[in-house]
């Protein structure tokens, strides 16, 4: 029987930020692709604009990007070419990571409220959610919008809580292999690895350690800051053809052969092949041994990953690279991935002017233009098959993988406390597997803990 409980989402947040990095061609082109965008939405009718006139509603939204005032600039352009086109004034707010739980729980709960906002963990905020505050359930505007195949898996997994729609899916986030192309070129590798066969045999040509065995040179890292391996892991149960939970999320599923076959990867990269260093170390940072020349591939990078390497490691331009992730057998699902949605409160006293914002904010231009200016990867499928994400060298691997992955974050009103770090059952048990606990003990011992907490 599913449980469900109220849950303090402030324990921890998965990472939610967008995922991409530098936009390909110049700032003008984007300016111009951005200015086609809002005209092409512009074309409305005259009469519905009048109908609007004078409506003014709140709109709630997390900062993106790395410069603030690109933010804002984009926010500007959208809401003043919607009120044009609608006669609809849109006052935004961007609310720092630090401060959106609380206000978005706040709202949740009676507090202030904004009519729109963009929101996460929307089944625990669904379920706080009380008759009259909360999230308004708006299967009609998706409808309009074309329906749930309109959105990535992932999407709809964020966004639809037991068959109702609480908000449309915006921005999207999954992870790719990053690669030294002039290591690989040194080491006589043609192309990036496909199979978990394939990593560990790249790995070992680039891996250098020591007389005493000591890595000096990593052929691999995780992508685990502070030895946090729980998404690592998360991946490479989808790439063993494994998953977290059945169906309708009701039972953990990963005590099988694929779950097992996932978590002793996880350990032999390191502990085996010694091809891995671990980064239990809270100080281990993969992203910035990458940069200085100790080590070769990262498993799990993300979009932004592209504008921190240029930003930090100049010197890199044009030798680095990335790739979808490897998997077991080459056939199975490359990586884990996350959405979230755009929401409707249900305080607001603008309902029908709210939902005309969300369609417009959402609709495939808006979005593109989004992903241009804020470096995010986006739920929309058709968006994600633009050119703009297929035709790059680096975006490419991101859109690849965006079509063959599936959602990391469960849609579970415990889900952040379940995966908390670092004590929750999961990342806990990964983090036994890797310095040396029995793979059956540390699962049997995660799910009973998992039991306890509820879901």
């Amino acid at each position: 029987m599913k449980r469900k409980k109220l849950v303090a989402l402030g324990l921890t947040l998965a990472m939610v930020t967008g995922m991409t990095a530098a936009c390909s061609g110049t700032q003008e082109k984007e300016d111009d692709a951005g200015k086609n965008a809002v005209s092409a939405e512009n074309e409305g009718d005259g009469e519905e604009a009048a109908a609007y006139d004078g409506v003014e509603l709140t709109f709630w939204m997390q900062p993106y990007g790395t410069d603030p005032a690109i933010q804002r600039k984009a926010l500007d352009k959208i809401t003043e070419d919607f009120k044009e086109s609608t006669g609809i004034t849109v006052n935004y707010a961007i609310n720092d990571w630090n401060s959106a739980n609380q206000k978005l729980t706040l709202a949740c709960t009676g507090g202030e409220a904004p009519d729109v906002a963009d929101i996460f963990f929307t089944n625990s905020f669904v379920e706080m959610s009380t008759e009259e505050a909360g999230l308004l359930e708006i299967n009609d505007v998706v409808e309009e919008m074309g329906g749930e195949d309109t959105w990535l898996s992932a999407g709809k997994d964020e966004a639809c809580v037991d068959g109702d729609w609480y908000g449309v899916p915006w921005r999207f986030d999954t992870r790719v292999l990053l690669y030294n192309t002039e290591d690989f070129k040194n080491a006589g590798i043609a192309k990036a690895p496909e199979t978990w066969d394939e990593l560990v045999e790249c790995a070992q040509k680039l891996t250098e350690t020591d007389a005493n065995g000591k890595i000096t040179h990593a052929g691999l890292a995780w992508y685990s800051d502070m030895g946090r391996y729980d998404q690592t892991w998360f991946s490479m149960l989808a790439q063993s053809g494994g998953t977290m939970m059945n169906e309708d999320f009701t039972e953990f599923t990963f005590d099988t052969e694929e779950g097992k076959k996932a978590l002793q990867f996880l350990s032999d990269c390191i502990n085996e092949y010694n091809i891995c260093s671990s980064s239990v170390d809270a100080s281990y940072d993969a992203l910035t041994e990458f940069m200085s020349g100790n080590v070769s591939m990262v498993f799990g990078a993300t979009g932004e990953n592209k504008n921190s390497i240029l930003s930090s490691a100049p010197q890199m331009e044009g030798k680095f690279a990335s790739a979808p992730l490897p998997t077991a057998t080459g056939k199975e699902k490359n990586a884990i991935a996350f959405s979230a949605p755009i929401a409707i409160m249900k305080t607001t006293k603008n309902p029908d002017a709210a939902k005309e914002w969300v369609k417009y904010f959402c609709s495939e231009e808006i979005q593109l233009y989004l992903s241009q200016q804020l470096s995010l990867l986006n739920s929309n499928v058709n968006v994600m098959k633009d050119p703009y994400f297929t035709e790059d060298e680096w975006l490419g691997a991101f859109s690849k993988t965006a079509s063959n992955s599936q959602s990391g974050d469960m849609p579970l009103t415990t889900w952040s406390q379940l995966d908390a770090w670092p004590d929750g059952p999961i990342p806990n048990m990964c983090a036994k597997v890797v310095n040396g606990e029995d793979i059956d003990k540390a699962i049997e011992e995660c799910l009973d803990k998992l039991e306890k907490i509820g879901y």
